[in-house]
């Protein structure tokens, strides 16, 4: 039986609060499409920005309301999506626009663009599937985030997986994703007890680490539950010093 996101704050209760805001986010993400029926349709990775101007402000006060925002504080960023002046394609590449006279700190601002776009690039995929294309330097094929986990399948074979657009595809086996080094020497793997179908492959070249699932994990949830259940191996690898290098489903890179 898979698990949905109540059963894993069952099983998890010292997740509940992160979960809880997954939760925010699965229901944006459905109620989203009553407001852009035509987004499948509206969309081009080659001229991508964000969504139809005609639909921005809408989606926003969605956004705003089921987030508990307070939308007069956040005003600008409703006009500049209204305006086309937000370029979504950016944010992959870790390059997210500055508001200045908004009520909160770079980092938040950066969490909330993060979640108000990944209905786009989700969107985005389903209009253009490119699973199962080589992820060249790391890289999704489709927006160029660097991989939110990687997953081990038979054979054996190594995927990589976008925490924006959910496109999956294959890697070599042996190799950091994010500076792309083979050298064995800085190669090293952190497991725990108490995640069993988890573990952390860290690099010492360049101090990054990402997430691996392996067997029931993977058939047992959603990658992005999976990756949610695991925050505990993040904790684990950022206290020995290793940087998480893209976000997982609710923003976060640095765990508290």
């Amino acid at each position: 039986m898979t698990i949905d996101t109540q059963a894993l704050i069952e099983q998890r209760p010292h997740l509940k609060e992160p979960l809880e805001l997954y939760a925010k986010w699965q229901r944006f993400h459905r109620e989203i499409g009553d407001l852009l029926p035509q987004v499948r349709t509206a969309i081009s990775p080659l001229d991508a920005k964000g969504y139809p101007q005609e639909s921005a402000g809408a989606v926003f006060r969605l956004f705003s309301s089921i987030f508990d925002l307070p939308g007069e504080d956040f005003e600008p960023v409703c006009q500049a999506l209204e305006n086309g002046a937000i370029d979504f394609m950016r944010f992959p590449l870790d390059e997210f626009p500055d508001f200045p006279s908004v009520p909160c700190s770079d980092e938040e601002l950066t969490s909330i663009l993060f979640l108000l776009s990944r209905p786009y690039f989700i969107a985005l995929r389903e209009a253009y599937p490119l699973d199962g294309q080589l992820w060249e330097n790391g890289r999704c094929p489709l927006c160029s985030a660097r991989s939110s986990l990687t997953s081990i399948l038979e054979g054996p074979s190594r995927r990589l997986h976008c925490s924006f657009c959910g496109t999956s595809g294959p890697y070599r086996f042996i190799g950091c994703p994010n500076c792309e080094t083979v050298d064995a020497e800085k190669l090293n793997t952190i497991m725990s007890e108490d995640e069993p179908g988890y573990r952390v492959a860290t690099c010492d070249a360049c101090h990054s680490y990402v997430k691996v699932l392996e067997g029931p994990a993977l058939k047992a949830m959603s990658l992005d539950l999976a990756d949610m259940a695991s925050l505990p191996l993040d904790i684990i690898a950022q206290e020995k010093g290793y940087s998480r290098m893209a976000p997982n489903p609710i923003s976060l890179r640095k765990m508290a």
